[in-house]
């Protein structure tokens, strides 16, 4: 079989225990891993129902979004990409997560300072429902990449759901070091600590060299991945600021409160960041925060809410916001 880096897509799965645009359809979420064949296929009875309880149980869900979409029943589109990301269930109810239409806010660990993905399947095609896209380095964070993944799959008309071929991969035996012998092999009469004494208990052994050094040091496997079709919306990245520098010259002084106070009575130009202005980020603009400012600069006053020593974002959910970044940010 093909020794290919499969296993570290295989073993973030594995382990996977708003404001924000319009939602996206044209996305899958992946709803099953179901172990076929390889070494491990001897006891798929054992790994699969532990598999589908982990998926079910996740918080963080692996997605996809199929790109340049023409075709709306995602069955002959010559011309796609597909990206990859971690998303995160809007709702948090895991109950709805595989009905075909839940909402995931997109991970911003999946994105670039952009915004875009840093994973992207490119080029792609979609033939007679038969959808190949890639390849691309397969980013999963932590130093683990997956170079030059190709992605394929069979999508159902109307893009439902999505199921791979099966993958030819190699899991590391660490991997199952660090997992708990599930039930009974935990117990009397067995008392072993991992799966991968499990493993041994029932005559699967490691049988992939993956560093060459002729000594096995991994378990051959062929998995299948499902996906179902659901909603997706990108997070809006708000720009950082500073709390005080209204007028956005990367200082607090007199300038900025004066600038503030013409805006709020004189008909003065709007503050191209709102939340800079709300000094006790009460989610509302008044005299009360130009009276903050000029007593923390001239009195030695309370400073103003974070964020205030350094750039950040508003912790603080309300209405408003800010357009622009100061020159400090």
């Amino acid at each position: 079989m093909s020794k290919t880096p499969y296993p570290v897509l295989l073993a973030v799965l594995l382990t996977v225990s708003v404001s924000a645009g319009e939602p996206i359809e044209t996305a899958f979420v992946n709803s099953g891993i179901t172990v076929v064949g390889g070494e491990l296929g001897s006891v798929a009875d054992l790994l699969n129902p532990f598999i589908e309880s982990t998926v079910i149980g996740g918080g963080i869900r692996n997605l996809l979004e199929v790109r340049l979409l023409d075709d709306p029943a995602m069955q002959n589109d010559p011309d796609i990409e597909v990206a990859s990301f971690p998303g995160i269930d809007v709702d948090g109810n895991p109950d709805n997560d595989f009905d075909g239409t839940n909402l995931y806010q997109v991970d911003p660990i999946g994105l670039n300072d952009d915004g875009e993905p840093i994973t992207i399947f490119t080029p792609g095609s979609i033939t007679n429902g038969n959808l190949v896209a890639g390849p691309a380095d397969l980013d999963l964070g932590g130093g683990l990449v997956i170079p030059g993944a190709l992605l394929e799959g069979t999508v159902a008309s109307g893009g439902s759901s999505m199921d791979t071929p099966a993958i030819a991969a190699a899991i590391p035996v660490a991997i199952f070091d660090a997992i708990p012998a599930p039930p009974p092999f935990d117990g009397f009469p067995f008392n072993y600590d991992t799966l991968t004494e499990v493993l041994a208990f029932l005559g699967v052994n490691p049988d992939v060299d993956l560093d060459g050094d002729s000594i096995p040091d991994a378990f051959s496997v062929e998995f299948v991945l499902n996906f179902v079709s659901c909603q997706i919306i990108y997070p809006v990245t708000e720009p950082a600021f500073q709390r005080g520098d209204i007028n956005l010259d990367g200082t607090m002084d007199l300038g900025d409160p004066v600038t503030l106070l013409a805006y709020l009575f004189i008909g003065g130009e709007v503050p191209g960041c709102l939340d800079a202005c709300d000094a006790n980020d009460d989610g509302a603009l008044d005299i009360g925060d130009a009276v903050l400012f000029l007593s923390h600069l001239f009195t030695g006053g309370i400073a103003p809410a974070e964020p205030f020593e350094n750039c950040g974002t508003d912790p603080t959910a309300d209405t408003i916001s800010c357009e622009t970044s100061p020159a400090g940010c």
